[in-house]
């Protein structure tokens, strides 16, 4: 079992300003900018598009891993390690004055910076995809206790069956971890790719943007059981009620899936441009279109237009808490939409970007790729409740350096 972290955070003052962050490395992708970015991608195009976004990313994937080799689990089937194996104890996570992943003059290198974000099992989950890590947060400490090293490029994480399950968007594969061990409990590959990920109605569901497509995954045998095409580029699915929703950001959709079938198809329905994550809440779903500065609302079941509500600049993360739903954009502002009259109004001091948001009661956890910061909100208040700045810990080169390598679990 590994052994506890005890990290020493250290005081923001004695830091150095955090690099200008250069083009999002955020789970969005190109397609996600404001202004309607992925108006131009249509038809073949949009496939020809995404493959090249994709070679980009594989050559950006050859100089993350410096040399380090292939990642425990990337590659293989969990069946070399006995069960009874102890994980490595994992030195404290400390700020690493002197870690080789940081230049002579203290500066910082590529910064982590926290795509997808998850809650469950007693912690915090945050993936970076170009520093193939996920990160383990005490929510009490508001302090990072470990670090794993998954490598690829670690994307959508979310926590189900026990197990913390974490997407790779270029590899095409799920991990399974042991929250508690570390440990990797299965690797399952998928078709295509594995972006974004929900859990919800016995399954865990992972979003293919290259196919078009997503996964559902059995958690009882670690394997795909069924694959279901929705429309093009899709971005997020959640899980709720009976029914899967997938963002396509690419042709300004959301499909419906009915979980209660076998294999049934999806039900595409128009939203507003360029959509990016979707929530339900008040037996509707909620859209945010980060084309245009809007979230749609739709019937939960017919999938009807109910409204559409302008919100900010680039929204682009949701979450549902204390009666409201929470719409977090790219540009530093977040929103408040009251259900029962489809009401939108910033939320004063709330100055973090949100890429996406994870729900625990009343709190929301926010990752803001741009500063390298998961955030604490307190819906039930409307304020910010605190800050876990991951640049304190180093850069990306220093939480590969000090990353858990998991080794495999032997699964029955």
């Amino acid at each position: 079992m590994t052994e506890p972290f005890d990290p020493l955070r250290p005081p923001s003052a004695s830091l150095p300003p955090p690099p200008p962050s250069g083009d999002d490395l955020d789970q969005s992708g190109p397609a996600d900018k404001p202004g309607g970015g992925s108006r131009w991608l249509s038809g073949a195009g949009a496939v020809v598009v995404v493959l090249l976004m994709l070679a980009g990313l594989l050559a950006l994937l050859d100089n993350v891993e410096q040399g380090s080799g292939a990642p425990a689990g990337a590659d293989d089937r969990p069946t070399s390690d006995s069960p009874d194996d102890q994980a490595e104890p994992a030195q404290p996570f400390e700020f690493p004055f002197n870690d080789p992943g940081r230049d002579g003059r203290g500066s910082f290198g590529q910064e982590f910076r926290p795509s997808s974000i998850a809650v469950g099992a007693g912690s915090v989950w945050v993936s970076d995809f170009s520093c193939g890590v996920v990160v383990k947060i005490d929510p009490e400490r508001l302090a990072v206790d470990s670090a794993i090293r998954l490598g690829g490029s670690a994307s959508g994480v979310s926590v189900a069956d026990g197990s913390v399950w974490v997407g790779n968007r270029m590899v095409g594969q799920v991990t399974r971890l042991d929250p508690t061990t570390l440990r990797v409990q299965a690797t399952v590959p998928v078709p295509g790719l594995a972006l974004g990920l929900a859990a919800g109605d016995g399954a865990v569901w992972a979003v293919d943007p290259i196919g078009g497509a997503v996964h559902r995954l059995d958690p009882a045998t670690n394997a795909v059981v069924d694959t279901i095409g929705v429309g093009m580029v899709p971005h997020h699915v959640m899980v709720a009620d009976g029914a899967a929703w997938v963002t396509n950001n690419a042709d300004d959709t959301v499909s419906r899936i009915d979980t209660n079938g076998e294999a049934a198809p999806a039900i595409e329905l128009a939203v507003g441009p360029a959509p990016l994550h979707v929530a339900t809440a008040d037996g509707s779903a909620w859209v945010t279109n980060s084309g245009d500065g809007t979230v749609s609302r739709l019937d939960g079941v017919t999938g009807q237009a109910e409204a559409t509500i302008d919100v900010g600049l680039a929204p682009h993360a949701l979450a549902v808490a204390a009666g409201s739903v929470w719409v977090g954009t790219e540009v530093g502002q977040l929103w408040r939409i009251d259900p029962a009259s489809n009401q939108a109004e910033r939320v004063p001091e709330a100055d973090f970007d949100s890429i996406d948001m994870a729900v625990d009661g009343s709190e929301v956890w926010v990752a803001d790729a741009d500063a390298g910061e998961v955030v604490r909100f307190d819906a039930s208040i409307g304020r910010v409740g605190g800050r876990v700045d991951l640049s304190e810990y180093g850069d990306c080169q220093t939480f590969r350096n000090r990353a858990v390598e998991p080794p495999i679990t032997e699964t029955a």
